[in-house]
């Protein structure tokens, strides 16, 4: 190989390597790190219209607490309480029985209609996702200079 190609294929493979580099620190920085737990992962197994009896034998313990709430279930997910004004505008409300467990900072709700079917799941979080685990161009920019600055001095 002529030197010229091989001058110019080494700054080729330097830059790309340096490239891949800072792409694999960037993305390990701001990747989220909330794992999900198991509770989360079997309450999302629970199939709608399965019996509160069952759901709490997927669960695996009985649940933490139970508590009865008026509302309209828009979906699997999300409940409107009589307070919001949006309730009764989107279908008829009812009485439902709301099922909770409690694992450290994580929390599962297992919603059972009148009919003592299981009508909805969502598990939360005590803590938020913090700011980093959101994509933030110029934080990713500033990570960037810093690199350069640690490797060129």
């Amino acid at each position: 190989m002529p030197l010229k190609v091989k001058r110019y294929l080494l700054i080729f493979l330097t830059s790309f390597g340096c490239l891949l580099l800072m792409t694999i620190v960037i993305y390990f920085k701001y990747a989220p790190h909330n794992p999900v737990t198991e509770l989360e992962t079997v309450t999302a197994r629970i199939p709608l219209g399965i019996s509160a009896a069952e759901a709490d034998a997927l669960m695996g313990t009985p649940p933490d607490a139970i508590s009865q709430t008026r509302g309209t279930l828009m979906n699997s997910m999300t409940l409107l309480s009589t307070d919001n004004s949006q309730s009764a505008q989107q279908g008829s409300v009812q009485l439902y029985s709301l099922r909770t467990w409690h694992r450290g900072d994580r929390h599962a709700t297992v919603v059972i209609d009148q009919s003592d079917k299981v009508a909805g799941h969502w598990t939360w979080s005590d803590h938020p996702p913090s700011s980093k685990s959101q994509f933030n161009l110029n934080q990713v920019a500033q990570s960037i200079l810093k690199l350069w600055r640690a490797l060129i001095g």
